[in-house]
């Protein structure tokens, strides 16, 4: 299974990338545009209800954080 790892594309989660390359862990990058409100839409607000970047999700298991 592939690691989802939801960012922006002009300030990708570097440090996320950089573990999974190290671990070499299959992952692919789904751009969110913040500047647009992306990250307010309803769809990645199931996976992020705080509306914030990055998320990391594997299969079922979604992990984030709260930085507000």
């Amino acid at each position: 299974m592939v690691v989802k790892v939801y960012g922006p594309d002009f300030a990708s989660p570097k440090r996320v990338l950089v573990c999974l390359i190290e671990k070499e862990v299959e992952f692919e990058t789904v751009p969110i545009d913040i500047l647009k409100g992306q990250n307010k839409d309803p769809e990645f607000l199931k996976l992020q209800p705080f509306g914030v970047v990055p998320v990391i999700q594997d299969g079922d298991y979604t992990l984030f954080g709260n930085f507000q």
